[in-house]
């Protein structure tokens, strides 16, 4: 069916590329030349093919009931393709509970970045969500390795039966439950590409075992890390370009990156919920038909401001945790001190690089080329 594929993938802790590294070796098996690279490297004027014997592959997380920013950002800039085809695949985040298992909600995010590609001419063949472990460990444990061990075996069959109908020349689209939710949940979507991707950006930090080798600084995808000091005191300092991704905290391998909820919560409280009260309690007092503002418009008010100071508190936080007893105190009172972390078992830092896995046969003779 294609004489060229190419795949993009945007992947924190693995589960974007190894969905992505399933159905490259799918394609290569039917003898496509096959090109798989991150976003973050990608060369899409060069690589992406021209016609319909071409394959363009977007394979990404979901963030917020939506397809993440990074990917939105990658999409628009793509070039025009007329009758290239294309194909949106997403992770969502699945759970095992018991013995039943629970499906992610992609919401938008496919058919958004399926709705742009359309628009630059691309003829899309296919959309899907697909159920991998749930990784936001800023907010949970990581599952156990039985629960992602299953629920990872049942993404790949699904993969294969994508994968195998698209390669022989048929469409498959689903999701249309997880859109209707997305749409009807899309102001929640779009707080969180505008605040809260932001807020989240300025929760983590590195613990007392950090001993500020920089990894997750090299590795992060979004070069939101930037390494701030020297000597002992040498620490990663998080930035507003953060998507909590959660691969600092899935392949940090000693354990120290975290969530700083003592920050969050501090920040929203003092700038949002405290002054925004006594604000609009002053305003509807003087002005009743203000009272429309203690709805949405109050909460947007809160966010903005908890953004705001979180802004400016971070960097005071950042060189408070120098001091050994703060730092400390801040990761006995962070939760995921106490958390399982998580990555995609067989995924390694160097295959989120976009080379291939030694599982696959090269056809190509340069890094990323499978």
């Amino acid at each position: 069916m294609y004489q060229r594929a190419t795949l993009y993938f945007y992947s924190g802790t693995g589960n974007s590329y190894r969905v992505t590294a399933w159905m490259a070796e799918a394609a290569g098996d039917t003898g496509t030349a096959v090109t798989v690279r991150p976003i973050g490297s990608a060369r899409p004027a060069e690589e992406v093919g021209r016609g319909e014997g071409t394959l363009l592959v977007l394979v990404m997380p979901t963030h917020g009931f939506t397809a993440p920013w990074a990917m939105l950002r990658f999409a628009l800039r793509l070039p025009r393709r007329p009758r290239t085809h294309a194909l949106v695949v997403a992770t969502r985040a699945g759970l095992k509970v018991g013995s039943v298992f629970t499906p992610g909600i992609e919401g938008t995010g496919t058919y958004l970045i399926a709705l742009i590609l359309a628009l630059k001419g691309y003829h899309i063949r296919g959309a899907t969500g697909v159920d991998m472990p749930s990784n936001w460990i800023a907010l949970h444990p990581g599952l156990s390795p039985q629960a992602v061990t299953e629920i990872v075996a049942r993404a790949r069959e699904k993969v294969a039966r994508f994968t195998s109908v698209i390669l022989s020349g048929g469409h498959r689209f689903t999701g249309w439950l997880p859109l209707l939710i997305g749409l009807y949940f899309f102001h929640i979507s779009l707080a969180y590409l505008l605040i809260g991707r932001l807020f989240l950006a300025r929760l983590l930090f590195a613990s007392d075992r950090c001993t500020g080798c920089g990894l997750c600084a090299e590795r992060c995808p979004n070069r939101a890390i930037e390494m701030r000091g020297s000597g002992s005191r040498r620490r990663p300092y998080w930035t507003f370009r953060c998507e909590s991704c959660m691969r600092c905290i899935g392949y940090c391998p000693i354990r120290a990156v975290e969530a700083n909820y003592l920050l969050g919560v501090g920040a929203y409280l003092l700038a949002a919920a405290v002054p925004t009260t006594a604000l609009l309690a002053g305003l509807t007092a003087r002005v009743p038909a203000l009272a429309f503002l203690n709805r949405a418009p109050r909460w947007v008010l809160e966010s903005l401001l908890a953004l705001a100071v979180l802004g400016l508190a971070y960097p005071l936080a950042h060189l408070a945790l120098g001091v050994p007893w703060v730092s400390r105190f801040f990761t006995l009172a962070a939760p995921t001190r106490y958390y399982r972390r998580y990555h995609e078992p067989e995924t390694t830092p160097e295959d989120l690089k976009g080379y291939p896995a030694a599982s696959l046969h090269p056809v190509g003779d340069r890094a990323g080329e499978w």
